[in-house]
């Protein structure tokens, strides 16, 4: 083997080898949440509590119940959440098309946070669900 076909052998793993090492980790992240429901209490500035479940799914679509599981659409909101270092952001939208937006905490075995309309996560109320 000559001095040329040596070099290049060498760079050609020296690169693959800088390739494998340096591709991006596209693992999924493990999420607690995706595939649950759970349920508790909803609270509108000092009215309430009002029973609400959340539905997470696998992705990031989010599911919001007022009442049960059963309820009739005009009492469902629908939107997506982020769970980031213990922190849960979502958002979703009712039937009449009004936004609302959430944050939360996740604590032993149990998420509470406050929310607000639109793009506002507070102000509004709170809420506190426990897995289903």
């Amino acid at each position: 083997m000559n001095l040329k076909n040596l070099l290049f052998s060498g760079l050609t793993f020296l690169l693959t080898i800088c390739f494998v090492s340096c591709k991006k980790d596209n693992t999924v992240r493990d999420n607690p949440l995706a595939n649950t429901a759970w349920s508790g209490t909803f609270v509108v500035k000092d009215n309430g509590p009002d029973p609400i479940i959340l539905k997470f799914g696998g992705n990031d679509d989010i599911t919001l119940f007022f009442g049960d599981l059963n309820a009739p659409a005009e009492h469902q909101c629908k939107g997506s959440y982020a769970f980031v270092s213990g922190k849960l952001f979502f958002t979703v939208t009712d039937h009449y098309n009004e936004k609302m937006s959430f944050t939360g905490m996740l604590s032993d075995a149990a998420i509470s946070g406050t929310w607000g309309h639109g793009n506002n996560n507070n102000g509004e109320g709170f809420f506190n669900v426990t897995p289903k």
